[in-house]
């Protein structure tokens, strides 16, 4: 089964007026959306609070339950591992569409920074940087390195979107609430360069984890709705780009 992209006649251009408008106004949430999504946060935000609230009372240390290899870190793993899951489904109902490539692109990304969560490829990137190149891991203008380096991550993916933005404009639910991750998004790199508060940046990093998932889900739904699926492998499945390309 393949999403059939006809069905969505994209224009040939991206316009940001109507991508914007649309944003503003962007009509009833897909079925399901509202009632996955609620119980998702909801699971998310209740998560954090019980594992700070059991780091108080257990060991007096709000951040006990988080950091390498504790139960918040594997919330979030678990987190982008979904999302690089429903990535990989979008992508592989699309079938030879130019668009199942941001799809795909997504899926592998989501799966490295599952694992960079998990295992702290980042920081193990900055020092063996910092090794490699003789410089002092404390030092004051490269000690945030890692910092930069998963902000890389969040330019990475402004990257790939635009790239693929005239495609993307449909998927409004999408865009909605993958804007409330990314600003929690920078409020945890913020939280982590100015070295505030462990605790607060993970809980950040969890409940952003949580949205970017119900934002991939939203992205799924809307696809279903926009398209419609096609029983047959033979039918040609294009995206905006192709279109393009072909007037």
């Amino acid at each position: 089964m393949q999403y059939d992209y006809d069905a969505m006649t994209p224009p040939a251009r991206f316009s940001w007026s109507e991508t914007l408008r649309a944003l503003g106004r962007p009509g009833p949430p897909p079925p399901g959306l509202v009632g996955a999504g609620s119980l998702l946060l909801a699971f998310g935000l209740a998560a954090v609070l019980v594992l700070i609230g059991l780091g108080y009372a257990w060991h007096d240390n709000p951040h006990r339950y988080f950091g390498e290899r504790k139960a918040g870190t594997y919330l979030s793993f678990l987190n982008l591992l979904a999302t690089g899951a429903v990535s990989a489904a979008i992508a592989r109902r699309l079938g030879p569409a130019s668009f199942a490539r941001f799809w795909w692109a997504a899926a592998v990304g989501f799966v490295w920074l599952g694992c960079d969560d998990l295992f702290t490829l980042h920081e193990q990137i900055d020092r063996g940087l910092h090794a490699l190149l003789g410089l002092d891991p404390e030092d004051p203008v490269t000690d945030h390195l890692d910092d930069l380096i998963v902000g890389g991550y969040g330019v990475a993916a402004l990257v790939l979107a635009y790239r693929h933005r005239a495609d993307l404009q449909y998927l409004t639910w999408m865009h909605r609430i993958l804007g409330g991750a990314f600003m929690l998004f920078a409020a945890m790199v913020v939280v982590d360069f100015l070295h505030w508060s462990k605790t607060l940046e993970d809980s950040l990093k969890v409940v952003a984890g949580t949205l970017i998932f119900v934002g991939f889900l939203a992205a799924r739904l809307e696809l279903c709705e926009l398209g419609r699926d096609s029983p047959g492998l033979e039918d040609d499945v294009l995206g905006a780009d192709d279109r393009r390309r072909d007037e």
